[in-house]
């Protein structure tokens, strides 16, 4: 059997190995570049730096992302349902008022949504790639960049040990850190200090719901959301010196906060002991430049969006591809097509922070709030 046609392949790596793009980060974005890369005609291989283990945000794949996802793996059909995950029929927000709003997906030309298992995601889709003869490889880190009269000199170390890898390009795909980009000098704008703290928990008997719960607090937002194998995701919204202030940071100021909330705490009843929790930055912040000489960044690398958008897969997908078709078109001789993704990237976080603040602005009760306040003042400016 080829090794190429098993899950658990992973490329042993020669000392030196080229290709014409190396994608570093193997989450979303990167795979949709890479897939994408390949198709064009491309030779791409993967850096990822876990075994896709690790739990990873994002458990909502709406309706337009799920046929986003279907386009990208096209003619090849996505069952989602066999791999476990749980179909979304919509969300309900306590938003701007006491009274639940309900948004339902069963009119969505889209079709349905789905609550996923990130991690498992993504390892389905890193599978999916590995399927098109693209090299990867996972528990990766890159040790050093360096620029060559033709590309880039990327060093790595695997657990099969160092390789050295030769390229006419980079995707940066490594998230908020923006490994590539920062490596090239090019600084990250923040707008806020948002940041998540979730707990994942086995879900109360008898709460089969299939969809996301918003409810705005006056110390921020909280969602929940089912996932697979009898769990759900419980998560409060805020700013950190707001989380901190009120000692949500550590389980028991975040289980007494939960208990305060008006509508999930009584519909998902007393939690049990939450030992541990998952605290993530996702502040809005862009890449003053989301593209340079021989390289792009994708997904959260060149820009974060508030988990509020709901938002994170689909655009993961989207610049996937946009920059994967900017770099085809750049390598072969379209001196424009990078500062074209670049100028993209900017407008559309102008019109992201637009709706961003719209939405904000429909919650008044707690204006005078911290979190709040800061909200309903935001530039709107990128």
């Amino acid at each position: 059997m080829d090794p190429m046609d098993t899950p658990d392949f992973e490329a042993r790596p020669p000392r030196v190995s080229s290709h014409d793009v190396v994608v570093v980060g193997g989450g979303v974005a990167g795979l949709s570049a890479a897939l994408t890369l390949v198709r064009a005609g491309l030779s791409a291989c993967v850096l990822e730096r876990t075994d896709y283990s690790p739990w990873r945000p994002g458990e909502t794949l709406s309706p337009v992302a799920y046929a986003e996802l279907q386009q990208l793996l096209a003619p090849e059909p996505l069952a989602l349902e066999t791999e476990g995950f749980l179909v979304s029929h919509g969300l309900e927000a306590t938003w701007g008022s006491e009274r639940p709003h309900h948004h339902s997906f069963l009119t969505n030309p889209y079709g349905c949504g789905w609550h996923v298992e990130r991690r498992h995601l993504d390892a389905l889709l890193a599978r999916h790639v590995q399927a098109h003869q693209v090299p990867m490889w996972r528990q990766t880190c890159v040790t050093h960049l360096e620029r060559r009269d033709r590309g880039w000199r990327v060093r790595a170390r695997t657990p099969q040990g160092p390789l050295e890898l030769h390229c006419a390009a980079l995707v940066d795909a490594t998230g908020r850190s923006a490994q590539v980009a920062r490596h090239c000098g090019v600084r990250r704008l923040d707008w806020d200090a948002l940041c998540s703290v979730s707990a994942i928990l086995d879900r109360p008997p008898g709460h089969q719901e299939q969809q996301l719960v918003v409810e705005a607090t006056p110390l921020g937002w909280w969602y929940a959301a089912p996932l697979p194998q009898g769990r759900f995701i419980l998560t409060l919204v805020s700013d950190v010196d707001v989380l901190e202030r009120h000692g949500a940071l550590k389980p028991a100021g975040w289980s007494a906060l939960f208990s305060s909330t008006r509508h999930l705490s009584g519909r998902l009843g007393p939690l049990p002991k939450v030992a541990r929790l998952q605290v993530r930055r996702c502040e809005t912040s862009r890449l003053e430049h989301a593209a340079g000489a021989d390289w792009v960044a994708v997904g959260d690398a060149a820009a974060m969006w508030d988990p509020l958008s709901s938002s994170g897969i689909l655009k993961g997908l989207r610049t996937g591809r946009e920059a994967a078709r900017a770099l085809g078109a750049a390598l072969g001789g379209d001196g424009g097509a990078l500062r074209d993704y670049d100028r993209r990237r900017a407008e559309e976080f102008t019109h992201y922070l637009s709706a961003r603040q719209a939405h904000y602005a429909q919650e008044q009760r707690w204006a005078g709030e911290d979190f709040w306040r800061r909200r309903l003042s935001a530039p709107v400016a990128a």
